[in-house]
């Protein structure tokens, strides 16, 4: 798992240079300035493994913030720990002529803890320094020092920061004594790094230059795909005193096991028999299995925990049992020990979690992939996957925080790569049903039926556990709709094995129709407004869609009495290799029915169809917001 200390700057902030540079703004290439919002003057990282239990990192880095959109990346934190010691740190501010304005010393760094207030035990913190300055352009420089007392996670180099942030220059050396063992993979470096050597060291040495700032543009794939980057990884390493060695995945699941989690399922006799008892009448393992995790959720809670093996090992089961807490490993480790207290089998596995699916990768075995644990049971022709960590998801549902990826399982064979479940975009559904009255004045009302599935069940869960007044603040920005009023609001969530949350309300909305002399404006597609996406001319990024999804809406409105009931209905059906529209409206008898299905579809798409793709959205959002003109008698 990925560790908060000084690592994660090379990811966040691979910045800056050295103290006796010319910062001068005027010498910097005017390409480098274009779409930029700071441009790295010249970035200087060197690793030196001194020993397994002594390696040191220094950076020297300079960068100049040419408004004040680039002032985040002239704040530098730098992380330490127990086993992490920041031996020197300082810096200076450099005005748009390269004068110095200010030395930045050690006592201006803040020193704070670095994890926030949902983490109850850690001993990372970060020293940190956000300038004052805006007289712009400036340049800021720093300049560090941070001794490790471990070798299992090396500093890896991503030179570039962001799309808006040019890179004059940014090199990264590794020194290490001759003979050291170690894997190294680059991605997307198209040099060949630099060798050197004396009578102890050997040394490696990557570096970029002239790296122009990018503008985004929306619906591209993760940048970071994109990205340079060098990462190391020894053959024999020391970590918190405990060695190891690994070159692949396999050997990798093996270590966390018989390092990490050897010895944790420590379950009380007693604590077993509670849990033999309470699946006693459970008609399958997967029965059990359902029970324990609904007792799982109901007597313990999810809190952070960065203490330990660098926050790599778990808290040991019978210390979650008798306290009712802990983190995503222990919580795991947890739920691992009472199914194997009932004879069920499962994996403790590794992944990396977040909306953007991130896998980890299948070549190259590493510990700085991965950010949390999900547990795995490899039921026979049913292999389900558990997110120890919620208090209401339901069994076997994982949500868009770590679907559809690659992850590290720990079996009995060591470890092996395993991909999580995926939501595609017919699952991924929103079905909404109303049933509406307007009245000659132009007010609304009635009641909605909505169901969400697949990753729609999880974005609407805030609103599910929110209290009754915060439902209706919820609500109110969900439907966006002026002069809504929620009347009844019930939620049901049904946790069956296609799990879906039921939303019931009943609402009014004042003035929605728009009445002007002898005729009544209505849009008739109330609930589900598609917005424009930007127009992107030269587009350079393929077109990704990382989630599908379908939203239906099914709308039928009772018209006054006195409405000429003859309108033309509207029919509108557009088809795209990336998505499909389909629109009626039309009035049957006293009755306006609307039906609307928006599918768009997971995928990469060229770059050349972003014209298509633009003109698509704007099509649906142009016929959402169509209306009609009624008369009346």
């Amino acid at each position: 798992m990925k560790i908060l200390f000084v690592n994660l700057l090379y990811i966040l902030l691979p910045v800056l240079a050295s103290g006796q540079e010319n910062y001068d703004v005027a010498n910097i290439p005017s390409t480098l300035k274009s779409r930029a919002v700071a441009t790295v003057r010249n970035d200087k990282t060197v690793v030196e493994i001194k020993s397994p239990e002594q390696v040191v990192t220094t950076t020297t880095c300079a960068i100049t913030v040419y408004n004040k959109n680039g002032d985040r990346y002239a704040t530098l934190p730098v992380y330490y720990d127990k086993s992490t010691e920041i031996r020197s740190i300082k810096g200076a501010i450099y005005n748009e002529m390269g004068i110095l304005q200010k030395k930045i010393s050690t006592k201006d760094f803040k020193d704070i803890s670095a994890v926030d207030n949902s983490t109850m035990f850690a001993d990372s913190r970060v020293k940190i320094y956000v300038p004052n300055y805006h007289s712009y352009p400036y340049t800021i420089e720093y300049q560090y020092e941070v001794r490790s007392k471990q070798n299992l996670i090396i500093p890896s180099w991503t030179p570039e920061v962001s799309n808006n942030v040019s890179i004059e220059k940014s090199s990264f050396q590794f020194i290490a004594p001759i003979g050291t063992e170690y894997r190294i993979e680059t991605k997307n470096y198209n040099g060949t790094a630099k060798q050197e050597k004396n009578e102890k060291t050997e040394s490696k040495t990557w570096n970029v230059e002239q790296i122009v700032a990018r503008k985004d543009e929306s619906y591209s794939p993760n940048s970071s795909l994109k990205k340079t980057n060098v990462l190391i990884v020894p053959k024999n390493f020391i970590y918190y005193g405990r060695e190891g060695n690994f070159s692949d995945w396999k050997e990798f699941g093996n270590w966390v096991s018989n390092s990490l989690l050897n010895k944790k399922q420590d379950l009380t006799d007693a604590s077993k028999q509670k849990f033999i008892a309470l699946t006693k009448n459970a008609s399958s393992d997967k029965d059990k299995a359902k029970i324990l995790y609904d007792y799982l959720q109901k007597n313990t809670r999810y809190i952070s925990i960065q203490i330990g093996i660098g926050g790599l090992e778990p808290f040991p089961a019978s210390e979650v049992d008798r306290l009712g807490y802990g983190d995503c490993k222990a919580l795991v480790n947890y739920m691992r020990s009472m199914l194997s207290a009932v004879n069920i089998p499962s994996y403790y596995c590794i992944v990396e979690a977040g909306r953007s699916k991130e896998s980890f990768n299948k070549t190259f075995a590493n510990a700085q992939d991965g950010n949390h644990v999900i547990l795995c049971i490899p039921f026979k022709n049913d292999t389900t996957w558990l997110e120890c960590t919620s208090q209401n998801l339901p069994f076997g549902f994982l949500s868009d925080f770590t679907d559809d990826r690659d992850v590290v399982a720990c079996t009995e064979n060591g470890g092996v790569i395993m991909h999580t479940p995926k939501y595609v975009n017919s699952t991924n559904l929103q079905l909404r049903y109303a049933d509406l009255k307007l009245s000659e004045d132009g007010n609304i009302q009635g009641s909605l039926n909505t169901k969400f599935y697949g990753t729609q069940y999880a974005n609407h869960m805030d609103v599910l556990l929110a209290s009754n007044n915060d439902k209706n603040k919820l609500l109110t920005e969900y439907y966006n709709i002026d002069n809504i009023n929620f009347n009844r609001i019930n939620y049901i969530e049904h946790k069956e094995d296609n799990p879906f949350i039921e939303e019931n309300l009943d609402i009014s909305i004042k003035n929605f129709a728009v009445k002007n002399g002898n005729k009544l404006l209505i849009q008739p597609n109330l609930f589900n407004l598609h917005s424009n996406i930007p127009e992107s001319r030269n587009r350079t990024e393929d077109i990704f869609i990382e989630r599908g999804f379908t939203d239906i809406d099914s709308i039928s409105i009772i018209l006054p009495e006195n409405i000429l009931k003859t309108v033309v209905p509207e029919k509108k059906i557009i088809e795209k290799p990336f998505g499909k529209y389909e629109f009626r409206s039309e009035i049957k008898g006293n009755k306006l029915f609307t039906y609307r299905k928006l599918e768009l579809f997971e995928g990469t798409y060229p770059a050349s169809n972003y014209e298509e793709f633009f003109q698509f959205h704007n099509e649906v959002s142009s016929s959402d917001r169509g209306r009609f003109n009624l008369s009346f008698l």
